[in-house]
């Protein structure tokens, strides 16, 4: 196979770039390593009802170029109620009133504690930007790091938290990896075609897969961080010191979501009925009730608490969530539970991890892994969105990573 663009995984990124490099007129394979298109985006139906195992929100949906995409398939959206709505439970009971409003006003404090920083502060890890802030102000950015981000806060740049484009989210009945599903229709792409070595030739690459090898005249990569720093794919010649330099500043999270499904008891809880658990062991843990009136509850952890439960394996993770979850309605669940899942990106062998974000001083990362010291190989993902727009972390920024890499390329052939 000779093409004009090879392009490693079909995600958003990879989807993305295909669109762009045929509209430019180039040919084209994606090659993916998964039996499936999405990535990390992936809507799970093993059990009976669409969920998201994956990206759940189409975030800064004023400005996200996925709204667009499911008006044109028809593809419903529907605006979602945001974060503040979720009950808080610590000691086996909710909180207080006077102590949710001492948290939601401790929010408050390390937003405008956050402005009068300025432009100017140095590159700060979140934990170390809010030290000097109340207990609630300090507990209201820990679980935001934990269960947004999917990492601890003493590991996340503040930098490249704030860098986030903001705006409200929108929500999808049949799934975010469905719509990214649709949206690979008739493209030319090749599942099960692991990816082994990428090597520059003359007057290409060489891209040896477990299918055969392909001929491109200039390769983009999509994959993950955590698929790059694994060393899955093998390049030649090596990648460049700056370039290793940016994957040191980079990791990926471990936001982990672990799904329970039930056989039509509700244990009095109706749909939105959504709990966060604070002292849930290693980290708080979020439960969403009934969603879209399905009966499921999702529960969702991160950082070093989604890191323990993923290496548990799914029928560890499952019961423990069953017992936490038995905890909150006070009654053991176990016997209406018809079967669970654990979405588990961070022992994913293809993922690696949930999503890249950036260490403490290593913010400028995102846009030196743009640049691959290849001529004609480049990179592009939700990891390298910092690099011109502010949508890293998304499927939004894994799109726009995506045509901008195609773009480069298209150039690059002329």
């Amino acid at each position: 196979m000779t093409v004009d663009i090879a392009i490693i995984g079909a995600g958003a990124a990879g989807i993305a770039a295909a669109r762009t490099a045929s509209a430019l007129g180039k040919t084209c394979v994606v090659l993916e390593a998964r039996q499936r298109v999405g990535g990390r985006a992936f809507t799970d139906r093993s059990l009976g009802v669409p969920f998201d195992a994956g990206a759940a929100y189409i975030h800064f949906s004023n400005r996200n170029p996925w709204i667009r995409e499911a008006r044109r398939l028809g593809i419903e959206t529907r605006l979602w109620r945001g974060w503040t709505h979720h009950e808080p439970w610590l000691g086996g009971h909710p909180i207080a009133a006077e102590e949710i409003e001492r948290r939601i006003a401790g929010y408050g404090e390390l937003w405008e504690h956050i402005e009068t920083l300025g432009e100017a502060f140095p590159d700060l890890s979140m934990a170390e930007a809010g030290s000097t802030l109340s207990p609630w102000a300090h507990a209201t950015l820990t679980n935001m790091s934990r269960l947004g981000l999917g990492e601890e806060p003493t590991r996340l740049s503040l930098h490249d938290y704030i860098s986030q484009w903001e705006g409200p989210d929108h929500i999808l009945p049949e799934g975010y990896g469905s719509l990214v599903e649709a949206s690979a229709r008739g493209l030319p792409i090749r599942l099960g075609a692991i990816v082994r070595s990428i090597s520059a030739r003359s007057k290409g690459f060489d891209i040896a897969t477990e299918q055969g090898t392909a001929q491109a005249r200039a390769v983009i990569v999509t994959v993950s961080v955590g698929v790059l720093k694994a060393g899955h794919i093998a390049f030649e010649p090596g990648l460049s010191a700056p370039l290793l330099r940016a994957l040191d500043g980079l990791d990926m999270g471990a936001l982990t979501k672990i799904v329970l499904a039930f056989d039509g008891e509700r244990f009095g809880l109706k749909p939105g009925d959504d709990k966060i658990l604070l002292d849930a062991p290693g980290g708080s843990m979020s439960f969403e009730v009934w969603p879209f009136d399905r009966n499921i509850i999702i529960a969702v952890t991160g950082g070093d608490a989604g890191r323990d439960i993923s290496r548990q394996g799914e029928a560890e993770a499952v019961d423990r969530v069953a017992t936490l979850f038995s905890s909150l309605i006070g009654q053991d669940c176990r016997s209406h539970l018809r079967g669970g899942r654990l979405a588990n990106w961070w022992t994913d062998p293809f993922s690696e991890g949930g999503y890249a974000y950036a260490h403490p001083g290593a913010f400028s990362a995102r846009q030196a892994l743009m640049d691959s010291g290849i001529e004609g190989l480049y990179f592009a993902g939700e990891a390298t969105a910092g690099g011109r727009f502010g949508a890293t972390m998304t499927v939004a920024g894994a799109s726009y990573a995506g045509w901008d890499a195609a773009k480069r390329a298209a150039k690059h052939l002329r």
